[in-house]
């Protein structure tokens, strides 16, 4: 796998102009071309744009509960089975509304990966294969610039140590 660079633009210019990095890291094949990545995000781009559509359209639905309710307004004629058949029918709703939201709300390499058929993945699904640790002794008070990667959208968890520095 070889680490590769998308650069979004937005009305003639690269988003990266204002406060962000306005690029994708992405892993791909040792022997997808520049060609075929970029087709690769064409499709990405629609896929996004599509699921973000589709999610405009709808009307939020609101989740079911726990089960059938009684509630005052609820006939004395209803029987528990055609309570039982409402709630089935408004948690499929639910699990519908649900399911385009999740697809709407997921950043652009999470749908260059499902178009590439998982070939293509995203930053942080790649462990690195070799790691080390560098010890900087006990200089406080030292200004070291410690070249940290920013890795925008895929913030790894920090270590609890870290945090007392």
């Amino acid at each position: 796998m070889r680490l590769a660079r998308i650069e979004h633009w937005r009305c003639g210019e690269p988003i990266s102009w204002k406060n962000g990095s306005g690029s994708t890291y992405v892993w791909v094949p040792d022997d997808m071309s520049a060609g075929e990545l970029d087709a690769l995000c064409e499709k990405a781009r629609e896929s996004y744009l599509d699921a973000e559509r589709e999610f405009k359209k709808l009307t939020p639905v609101s989740p079911p509960g726990y089960g059938a309710a009684i509630t005052p307004n609820t006939p004395d004629a209803k029987t528990v089975g055609e309570l039982k058949a409402e709630y089935a029918t408004q948690a499929k709703a639910y699990e519908e509304y649900q399911e385009v939201v999740y697809k709407s709300r997921n950043p652009f390499a999470w749908h260059l990966n499902l178009v590439s058929g998982g070939t293509v993945l995203r930053f942080d699904e790649n462990t690195p294969s070799l790691e080390v640790e560098l010890s900087w002794g006990h200089n406080h008070g030292v200004t070291v610039d410690y070249s940290p990667t920013q890795t925008g959208d895929y913030p790894f968890p920090e270590d609890e140590d870290d945090n007392d520095l």
